[in-house]
């Protein structure tokens, strides 16, 4: 029998699932089910119902603060003015991308990029997404290019293959705790939730 934590994730998509997974994973918490996966304002939606929920166990939603605020608490409260303590409401500033970029050393290696273009502090990025695509252009390797930024001639914002290539990171490369030291609202997620006591 398992004595570690499970719960329920809610996130806004599949990277965000897979990030959320690594990051469990490295507090030691497994997850029951997973809800959302329709994007952000889905979550919002639905957060008072997976709050409601939380009475009989564990959730943990996982959200981009974007511009929506200027730091996370005020966002938190627009979204969940009364919480259970059986759910944590996560915060990626600006988006998920950020948690990402912050393995500085291995997104550069994943991108084929050298290093100093990867940003010291990507949680000041104004759309980390794109500040990563646009890292992408530079990458010494055409599939990286071809599979991440969108072609000259497409109205597409990403490549075609942009969400597995960058899940594909997420999952085999991406280090949550070396990340958390240039991702403060990674560290304050990983402590968090690894003091957390489920009721």
């Amino acid at each position: 029998m398992n004595d570690f934590p499970m719960v329920n994730i809610a996130v806004e998509g599949d990277l965000d699932e897979a990030v959320l997974r690594k990051v469990l994973g490295l507090v030691g918490i497994g997850i029951v089910n997973i809800y959302g996966k329709k994007g952000k304002d889905n979550l919002r939606l639905n957060i008072p119902r997976y709050n409601a929920a939380a009475q009989h166990g564990g959730w943990v939603v996982l959200a981009d603060l974007d511009r929506d605020a200027e730091c996370p608490p005020p966002f938190i409260l627009t979204w969940l003015p009364s919480r259970h303590p059986n759910l944590q409401l996560r915060i990626a500033v600006r988006a998920i991308e950020a948690w990402l970029l912050a393995d500085r050393h291995e997104i550069a290696r994943f991108l084929k990029v050298s290093e100093h273009r990867i940003p010291l502090h990507p949680e000041d990025e104004r759309n980390p997404k794109a500040t990563l695509i646009s890292i992408a252009r530079n990458s010494k390797s055409k599939m990286i290019r071809e599979d991440v930024v969108p072609s000259p001639k497409s109205t597409a914002t990403q490549g075609p293959a942009y969400t597995s290539r960058i899940i594909e990171f997420a999952m085999n490369y991406w280090n949550p705790e070396r990340a958390a030291n240039s991702a403060p609202s990674l560290a304050r997620s990983v402590n968090s939730l690894s003091r957390w006591k489920i009721l």
